[in-house]
C-alpha cells in the first residue's frame, strides 16, 4: 500500500501479445497523435490516442537510492493505440508495442527494413506512406541509440 507521501501512480501497457508493463512509477511520457505527454501523480483524468515513438517509464528508486543495475527509465517503442489516465493510473494500450531494453541493433534494423518495404509500395495513400516515413524516421533515432 502506498503512503500518503508516495507521488507514485499504477502504469499498466498492453500491446497485441498481452501485459508488457505493470509497475508503480513516478512519471510516464507517451507520444501522443499530437505531440509528447507527460504524466505524473495526481494529473486529470484524460484519454488520449497514441502516435508513434518512445514511451518512457520512469523507474522509481527503492529507498530513494541509485541503483547501478536499473535504468532510470523502462523504454517501448510504441505505434498507435490509446491512453487512458484516471485516478492515478495510466493505462496504455497499444496496436504496436517494442521493449527497448535488452533490444538488439538487428531487431531495430528489422523494423527499419520492414517500414521501407511498406514504403515502397505504390498502394500506400499519402496518410500511410507519410506515417511510414514517420516510422522510418522514428526507428532510425531508435538504431542511433542502441548499441550494435
Amino acid at each position: 500500500m502506498a503512503s500518503s507521501n508516495d507521488r507514485t501512480f499504477q502504469c499498466e501497457l498492453i500491446g497485441p501479445t498481452g501485459k508488457l508493463l505493470d509497475c508503480r512509477t513516478s512519471s510516464v511520457v507517451f507520444p501522443a497523435h499530437d505531440g509528447q505527454v507527460g504524466i505524473l501523480h495526481d494529473h486529470m483524468p484524460m484519454l488520449s490516442q497514441l502516435g508513434l515513438g518512445v514511451l518512457r517509464v520512469a523507474q522509481p528508486r527503492e529507498g530513494g537510492g541509485e541503483t547501478a543495475t536499473a535504468p532510470p527509465e523502462i523504454r517501448f517503442f510504441v505505434d498507435g493505440g490509446f491512453a487512458l489516465v484516471a485516478e492515478n493510473s495510466v493505462t496504455v494500450i497499444a496496436y504496436e508495442a517494442l521493449p527497448l531494453q535488452g533490444a538488439h541493433a538487428e531487431t531495430i534494423q528489422a523494423l527499419l527494413d520492414r517500414a521501407k518495404k511498406q514504403l515502397a509500395s505504390p498502394a500506400l495513400s499519402d496518410a500511410q506512406r507519410a506515417h511510414e516515413n514517420e516510422r522510418v524516421w522514428a526507428l532510425r533515432r531508435i538504431a542511433e541509440s542502441i548499441p550494435s
